[in-house]
């Protein structure tokens, strides 16, 4: 995570500590071409309330959701990609609209590089009543299981004293200390074997579970269906610490969800189970590229249409 002078599209958020810059056209961040609208969200049209008959997907998560490279991009060439190289909220609204052109259907994307699921679930509160989904998804793992020195429940509190204080101390001074915060986890364990103290993940197990159980409840008040997606991680050899972390976070959310009877997608190509046969789907360790993508989104529309997630809608078949 750069700060907002280097990267140009990040700016400090009093709730969430940062969020994407509005209005942005074409930038190129990390490889990446991001356009917003006037509610930060990645997405080329304003949300506006939502009309009569619209069927409304919200796609809550991290860097993943948020398509991180997909499509990759050169600076000198932002324009210069491929159409359909889409990130799969993206690539599932285009082909739900394509079989349903009498509907409006829109997906949305709430997904910031960089998020766990403490700030999804600040966000998802903030703005659930407005959003108003017919389907939730929501999937958010690696930045979970990150090491820093203080959990995100210390770090970036959300209660109403903490959000008041950003506001009154400038919160984009506030961004680019929490940025300088978010890189230490990469460095906190050899601080903390200096110091005789270990990093912490982000957010620890059980407060993943919380959270996620607490998201899809907000989900279930407004009446709205709920997916939860395992995170993608590549291969359990690079770094086997953090990829045991990611596996035991998905395993018991796995078996949360399903005591739930709330719809679980695991893509196998897309985790360690896979290695190395799965080295072509992601363009590194946590990043699925967007042929994956691709994938993810069409194991998404078969499973809408196999639970019969999207009522009133044709579901189209996505070849991978």
């Amino acid at each position: 995570m750069a700060d907002a002078q280097e990267s140009g599209i990040f700016e400090g958020d009093p709730l969430l500590l940062w969020r994407r810059k509005p209005n942005l056209e074409d930038v190129v961040w990390d490889f990446t071409v991001v356009s917003t609208n006037a509610q930060h969200l990645r997405a080329d049209h304003p949300i506006k309330g939502k009309a009569l008959g619209t069927i409304r997907i919200v796609c809550l998560g991290d860097s993943v959701t948020f398509g991180y490279r997909v499509p990759p991009v050169w600076p000198e060439r932002p324009t210069d990609y491929d159409p359909d190289w889409l990130p799969y909220p993206m690539l599932s609204e285009k082909h739900l609209r394509a079989a349903n052109p009498a509907r409006e259907v829109k997906v949305i994307a709430l997904a910031v590089p960089g998020y766990t699921s403490h700030q999804g679930l600040a966000w998802l509160r903030r703005d659930i009543d407005t959003l108003r989904p017919d389907l939730l998804i929501v999937s958010f793992g690696w930045n979970d299981v990150s090491f820093s020195d203080v959990p995100d429940r210390e770090g970036i509190r959300t209660d109403s004293y903490a959000v008041a204080l950003r506001w009154l101390t400038n919160y984009s001074q506030a961004f680019s200390h929490t940025t300088r915060w978010l890189r230490s986890r990469n460095q906190g364990q050899t601080q903390g074997l200096r110091g005789n103290q270990w990093p912490v993940p982000r957010v620890s197990e059980q407060e993943y579970l919380a959270n996620m159980n607490e998201i899809v409840g907000l989900a279930r008040q407004q009446g709205a269906g709920v997916i939860v997606i395992g995170a993608p991680y590549r291969d359990s050899i690079t770094n086997p610490p953090e990829a045991k972390l990611m596996a035991s976070y998905r395993r018991v959310l796995r078996a949360e969800m399903e005591r739930q009877r709330i719809s679980f997608l695991e893509v196998t190509e897309l985790t360690e189970a896979a290695y190395p046969s799965n080295q072509g789907w992601f363009g590194e360790l946590i990043h699925p590229n967007h042929i994956s993508h691709r994938l993810m989104a069409a194991e998404l529309l078969e499973l809408l249409s196999a639970e019969r997630l999207a009522t009133g809608l044709t579901v189209p078949t996505l070849t991978p």
